[in-house]
């Protein structure tokens, strides 16, 4: 919240020696037309007057000065008639100078002991700023904070504090600001107040990271895409959309069946890649379930969301029940996957960084407009190195408090190279086996092309993964708006060159060129929270198939995305076909869209045991962990049959003697005969065995069989 005073005009510092007025009525004589420049109230200069002009609601006067600008310091600008403005400062942001001098590396935020709390903010524009505490009981108390050379102002207040709500009081650019910290590790209700909190109470739950499996490849990863909420909001339960809910264990649905966090642990995956944790805006704390929003909205990064909680209001509800969610996927063995979104903020003008940094943190055009790459208003500028900054420190966080095992980075393409490098370093410095992945899409973005961590360059970023839109379309087609088009395995047996390419982790010039160094940098996907799902996809494609037909086209694909090279990634719901009754983006629509059905998921449990099945194999045979395209081009061929179905058969390696797969997206059955007698894992009615033996592969229409040969042929003989 700002307050202002009232006034007749305003100065804005323009350049490092300009000022420009803005007046709403014009000076009626020269002499009123003149201008004083005072700092911290003492007359500094006359200055000199340069130009007149005018705008659509303004007359514009521009005014030259000689004295040096200090930050920290008020500076106001008087007229002819002895009416004065302060000098907004905002200019001096975005200038290099600026982002050499005012940077630090220490810790930001409320930091917390039992003896004294520091509270430590980055505002090089202020001229003062206070802590504003209130105690549990309602006791409120104010203290300065000391301004360092460096912009950060801090002061260590002595006593106990935790669990006080604290605000800062700024006064920037001659204007005063009650704003939360950027840096607050806990908020209150819907995001008004930070909470002074012992993060080492957080850190002391256990994590139960001695439960992971050890990864040798990073092909072994299997990720799971979910929403908090999504996961429980359909259930009849108490607590349902809540961290409570979804860590769980016993949790069933009304048919008696597992749900939540023990469904997500039947399905074999390795990762969940959570939708937006962090504090975000647009869903009531109060009461949550009132509103719906995926968390796209970002208001405070190191903070989890309120809305997740059982109390919104207890500073340590919602950081407990985050910490004992991720411990709870830990103790299945599964890794937690954050999805952050660090390219804009849900608003610009509002935003707790814009008001104690105003533009600093943002990104801007060559005509001086803000950019807006992202189609949400704003666009944040990476390359800053407070920002950078917040992206490293948030991340690094989360690692280290909650025990978050990755991050999945929203529009990847619009943040810097050198600040998803860092990341990637610094947080493999902590997990080794740490994924940093993220949408490398190349956004309309006034960053130079060779700056952006987008898919194109992804030749300088060998261990980020990207997600991949060429395997996307060339299996489904393409989704963009209400697109009909088909790929391979919805009926353009035209893509059977560009199958082969994506099945081979899109590392291997074959039909296109190779889009990454290695399969690992593939994250291989037909379906995500965003655009249409898969099953509405294949309906718009056929909507008078009946629902088998349609279904057929699902268990296809999803078992070729298990099977490709590269790491698998699938949405919730996609495992039986769920549906978004045709919306594209249902980001706001309620649960009645995103809640998970687990009504529809008992009806096609033989679908689950599919797809489970194939992550299965995935797991069991070594082919699937392999990163080097040198070796999987080697081990690799391809058989073209009748009606572009495909044959793709394995030659021996480690233990396996062989494997073949018959991928056949046409509407008729095929056949290849195999060199010899082999074992059939997923037959013609695309369940799991092991005790057929046939040399004669017969393959059903919209459908994927698997065998291979091995020694317990033999055995059986």
């Amino acid at each position: 919240m700002a307050q202002q005073y009232p006034q007749n005009f305003f100065a804005t510092l323009k350049g490092n020696n300009i000022i420009e007025t803005a007046v709403k009525k014009e000076y009626d004589s020269p002499s009123s037309a003149q201008g004083r420049l005072y700092e911290d109230g003492l007359l500094i200069e006359e200055l000199t007057f340069i130009s007149k002009g005018e705008s659509k609601s303004s007359f514009i006067y521009t005014f030259s000065f000689k004295s040096k600008i200090i930050l920290g310091r008020d500076y106001d600008l008087y007229d002819g008639k002895n009416e004065f403005s302060p000098v907004d400062l905002t200019f001096l942001t975005t200038q290099p100078e600026f982002e050499k001098k005012y940077r630090y590396d220490g810790e930001l935020g409320a930091l917390y002991t039992k003896k004294a709390t520091t509270f430590r903010v980055f505002s090089p524009l202020a001229t003062g700023i206070v802590v504003y505490l209130i105690s549990p009981k309602g006791k409120e108390e104010f203290y300065s904070l000391n301004r360092l050379p460096c912009g950060v102002f801090e002061a260590a207040i002595k006593g106990d504090y935790e669990k006080y709500r604290y605000a800062y009081l700024a006064r920037i650019n001659g204007n005063y600001f009650a704003v939360a910290d950027p840096y607050a590790y806990a908020l209150g209700l819907n995001s008004r107040m930070g909470y002074v909190v012992d993060l080492e109470k957080i850190k002391a739950i256990n994590s139960y990271e001695d439960k992971l499996p050890e990864f040798k490849s990073k092909c072994e990863s299997i990720i799971y895409e979910c929403n908090v909420r999504d996961m429980t909001s359909l259930l009849d339960e108490q607590e349902k959309g809540t961290y409570n809910l979804l860590s769980k264990t016993g949790l069933k649905d009304k048919n008696g069946k597992p749900a939540g966090l023990d469904y997500i642990a039947s399905l074999g995956v390795t990762h969940v890649q959570l939708m937006p944790i962090y504090d975000f805006a647009t869903i009531r704390d109060d009461k949550p379930l009132s509103t719906y929003n995926w968390g796209y909205d970002p208001l405070f990064y190191l903070a989890p969301e309120g809305s997740y909680s059982s109390d919104p209001d207890d500073p340590y509800k919602r950081l407990i029940e985050l910490k004992k969610l991720i411990s709870a996927f830990h103790k299945k063995g599964i890794r937690v996957n954050m999805d952050v979104v660090f390219n804009h903020t849900f608003q610009f003008v509002t935003s707790a960084l814009n008001l104690l940094c105003p533009n600093y943190y943002y990104r801007f055009n060559n005509e001086g407009e803000i950019a807006n790459g992202t189609g949400c208003g704003n666009e944040t500028e990476s390359r800053r190195y407070m920002m950078r900054k917040l992206i490293l420190d948030a991340c690094l966080h989360f690692v280290k408090v909650f025990g978050i095992d990755g991050f999945r980075f929203d529009l990847m393409g619009l943040i810097d190279i050198d600040t998803i490098s860092k990341v990637e370093k610094e947080v493999r410095k902590l997990k080794p086996n740490a994924m940093i992945y993220g949408e490398g899409w190349n956004m309309n973005s006034p960053l130079p092309h060779n700056e952006k961590a987008c898919m194109n360059n992804c030749n300088v970023l060998p261990e980020v993964g990207f997600f991949n839109d060429r395997f996307r379309d060339i299996l489904k087609g393409n989704n963009y708006g209400d697109s009909l088009a088909r790929g391979y395995l919805t009926g353009d047996g035209n893509y059977i060159d560009g199958f082969k390419h994506v099945f081979m982790g899109s590392s291997i010039a074959y039909a296109f060129p190779p889009l990454f160094k290695r399969p690992h940098q593939s994250i291989n996907y037909v379906e995500c929270h965003d655009d249409m799902v898969l099953f509405d996809k294949i309906k718009a494609l056929y909507p008078y198939d009946e629902e088998k037909i349609l279904l057929s086209y699902q268990n296809m694909i999803n078992i070729a995305v298990a099977l490709s090279f590269g790491i698998p990634f699938f949405h919730a719901g996609q495992e039986f076909g769920q549906s978004k009754k045709g919306r594209h983006n249902t980001y706001n629509a309620g649960d009645e869209f995103n809640g998970i059905n687990y009504d529809l998921r008992d009806c096609r449990k033989e679908m689950v045991e599919k797809f489970k099945g194939a992550l299965a194999i995935r797991k069991k045979y070594p082919y699937f962990k392999l990163d080097d395209p040198k070796k999987i081009e080697e081990l690799v061929d391809f058989v073209n049959l009748q009606g572009k179905a495909l044959a793709i058969v394995f030659k021996p390696y480690k233990d396996c003697d062989g494997m073949v797969i018959v991928v056949n997206p046409t509407r008729e059955s095929v056949s290849y005969q195999l060199d010899d007698y082999y074992r059939v894992i997923f037959g013609t009615n695309g369940t799991i065995s092991t005790e057929t033996f046939a040399n004669l592969f017969l393959v059903p229409k919209l459908s994927i069989s698997i065998a291979v040969k091995d020694k317990e042929k033999e055995d059986n003989d």
